[in-house]
């Protein structure tokens, strides 16, 4: 009887070792779960905290702009700005460089937007081709810079949304009849609606025109009043199941300078 009750004694001793076993792997489990969901929710938390300082970079193969092509070359693109803490104003500074050089531009803007309406007022300083300009120059004759002022607003009941530019001062200029060199004031109006969405892609349709009341010939973007369409293709694309990369593919036609092409962006953080 005794070998029998040493038996019987050992295989109680295992099981209650396998049940201290399996309850401390539960306990883990259950711990390590708790761990993960905490993690996640201070990460969640993280993500909404206010940041008032920002920066982002993007590249391009081409940089396509109201129905110009600015540069036919892969360039960047790297923006700086604050944010207010309702996310209603904004202010920053924006660049653009082309990989083989013949691209450089430093903007600054600043925006406000509420209940749909958005308004921006920046000033562009393409000096691509104005190789002795100066940062602080802002005469009519001379100047490398153009300030313009945006406002738009986006309906909610429909996913179209329209801005009215203008530009007000700088590189946009005429000869009027006495000779003189004067601003044109050129207004650049565009129309967009999203006709396809779902939740990691959607497609834009647009068209703009421009005019200028003080030059009827012509005006900064060119001599008609169509001056581009296209289509914009957005997505975000899964990296290795971490995270989604913003991309888009714009397809732009301008009749009134006769030519298009196709701008891919992608947004790297």
């Amino acid at each position: 009887m005794k070998p029998s009750r040493y038996i019987l004694s050992f295989m109680l001793s295992i099981s209650a070792t396998l049940i201290t076993i399996i309850n401390a792997q539960e306990h883990n489990s259950a711990d390590l779960q708790k761990i993960i969901k905490e993690n996640i929710t201070k990460d969640s938390i993280s993500e909404k905290k206010y940041k008032p300082l920002d920066f982002k970079l993007q590249v391009k193969n081409m940089h396509l702009w109201r129905g110009f092509r600015v540069t036919d070359a892969p360039m960047t693109a790297a923006d700086v700005f604050f944010t207010s803490k309702n996310g209603k104003f904004k202010a920053g500074l924006w660049g653009g460089a082309g990989f083989n050089g013949d691209y450089t531009e430093f903007d600054y803007y600043i925006n406000y937007s509420s209940g749909g309406f958005s308004f921006s007022l920046w000033d562009i300083n393409n000096f691509s081709d104005f190789p002795d300009a100066e940062i602080f120059d802002y005469d009519i004759n001379t100047t490398s810079h153009f300030v313009d002022l945006t406002a738009a607003y986006s309906f909610k009941k429909v996913p179209i949304s329209v801005s009215w530019t203008t530009i007000l001062l700088g590189r946009d200029t005429f000869i009027n009849k006495s000779g003189k060199k004067e601003n044109a004031f050129t207004h650049y109006v565009q129309l967009n609606s999203t006709i396809y969405k779902n939740e990691h892609s959607s497609l834009d349709i647009f068209i703009a025109g421009a005019f200028s009341f003080a030059s009827n010939d012509k005006h900064f973007y060119g001599e008609d009043f169509l001056n581009n369409f296209g289509i914009t293709y957005h997505k975000e694309v899964n990296v290795l199941n971490l995270i989604y990369l913003p991309v888009s593919a714009t397809a732009m036609w301008n009749p009134d300078l006769k030519h298009g092409g196709i701008q891919v962006a992608v947004d790297l953080f």
